[in-house]
């Protein structure tokens, strides 16, 4: 009478069998954070992309930046004079700066001479002091602004994930539309690089946060 076969591992080939397995799990799972972190600024140029389509010979409604890496503020303050009729919302500015003096700094002279008008729509936010800070801001000028529907929204390539992100929290039944431009990173030193393995960290934190702890206020940055 045939019974069934029973296989006995010896405590060393158990070892083995785990280490392995171990192994393999946590080869899966770098696997897997390298793809996410690949794909942040892949995900800002398709939201590029998208945002080009909408505003292809028509202005955004509003125009809001972040203030926080080199570049957003003058790539603003250029889709501004392409985009006269839209308005500007900067986010983050520090007290001892005003538009003017953000002109001087950020924009070239004929940019800077060109948005000198008295003509030009622009608000600035002085409360910000991170990113969670930044979209709030944000949401609240535009609730005083029921006007502006299409919103460009502009940052750096890696931290347009997290705005999107911390955008929907906010906004379950707005009509408003946002869109997002960004201004693209290299990535070729450590420096850069670096930015984007912490936001890949503070993206699954504020995900946590939101998503499934639901708290209302978190601190990003």
């Amino acid at each position: 009478m045939l019974g069934r076969k029973y296989v006995f591992e010896t405590k060393s080939t158990r070892l083995r069998r785990l280490f392995i397995s171990g192994a393999a799990m946590s080869m899966i799972g770098l696997a897997l954070v390298a793809t996410f972190i690949v794909y942040i600024p892949i995900y800002a140029k398709l939201q590029k992309g998208r945002a080009a389509g909408a505003f292809f010979q028509k202005s955004p409604d509003a125009i809001a930046v972040f203030t926080g890496d080199r570049g957003r503020i003058s790539y603003a303050m250029e889709l501004l004079k392409k985009n006269p009729t839209s308005k500007l919302f900067i986010s983050g500015v520090h007290a001892a700066n005003s538009f003017q003096t953000l002109l001087n700094k950020q924009a070239t002279p004929a940019t800077s001479q060109e948005l000198s008008s008295p003509d030009m729509q622009v608000d600035l936010d002085y409360e910000s002091k991170n990113t969670f800070e930044n979209v709030r801001e944000t949401v609240q000028f535009l609730g005083q602004n029921p006007d502006l529907k299409k919103v460009l929204i502009i940052s750096s390539d890696y931290h347009i994930m997290r705005v999107n992100l911390i955008i929907s929290h906010f906004l379950h039944s707005s009509k408003t539309e946002f869109y997002f431009d960004s201004v693209p990173s290299q990535y070729t030193s450590w420096q850069e690089t670096r930015k984007l393995l912490v936001e890949a960290l503070k993206i699954a934190r504020t995900f946590v946060q939101l998503k499934i702890l639901r708290e209302e206020i978190i601190t990003e940055d």
